[in-house]
């Protein structure tokens, strides 16, 4: 996986999914200095992201938060970086337009379809699976289910200064 940049002044903002709440699946990996949001609190998310200047924004979201992140950049809301976490999310989502609003989109699938748990909720949530593929920049399956492929995803991601 090639390294990828990071802005100057990072400002890491988190999506979680449906169940992060208690699965704490993504909201584990957010330090203290660090910005985290529920999927449904769009408001708060939208208030974040005019916080800051846009080159400065990392966005990273899991299931549900991975759609609700891709679903207000599609909308026009500026970010350096977006990081989609196998998304899952009913209704339209004007993908094409994602790249137009970020410096670089990156989108990791599970890629372990197996029926379990985790599966079967992000196939009855709306699996995006294969969607991004001609969209994102960068578009990784990774061998893991729908709740693993969080902390397999961050741990192969590599940094770079911008």
């Amino acid at each position: 996986m090639k390294a990828i940049p990071l802005p100057d002044n990072p400002q890491f903002i988190w999506v979680g999914g449906a169940l992060d709440q208690h699965t704490r699946l993504l909201g584990r990996h957010v330090r203290a200095d660090q910005h985290y949001v529920q999927w449904f609190e769009h408001q708060r998310l939208r208030r974040l992201l005019q916080n800051f200047p846009a080159e400065q924004i990392v966005l990273i979201g899991h299931s549900y938060g991975a759609s609700t992140a891709a679903k207000l950049v599609a909308k026009g809301h500026q970010v350096n970086l977006l990081i989609t976490l196998d998304p899952v999310g009913w209704g339209p989502v004007a993908l094409a337009k994602i790249p137009q609003y970020c410096q670089h989109w990156l989108n990791f699938r599970a890629a372990n379809t197996k029926a379990n748990f985790a599966n079967i909720v992000a196939r009855a949530g709306g699996w995006w699976q294969h969607a991004p593929l001609d969209f994102a920049h960068q578009h990784i399956d990774i061998d893991a289910d729908h709740a693993l492929v969080v902390s397999k995803a961050l741990t192969r991601l590599v940094w770079s200064a911008a």
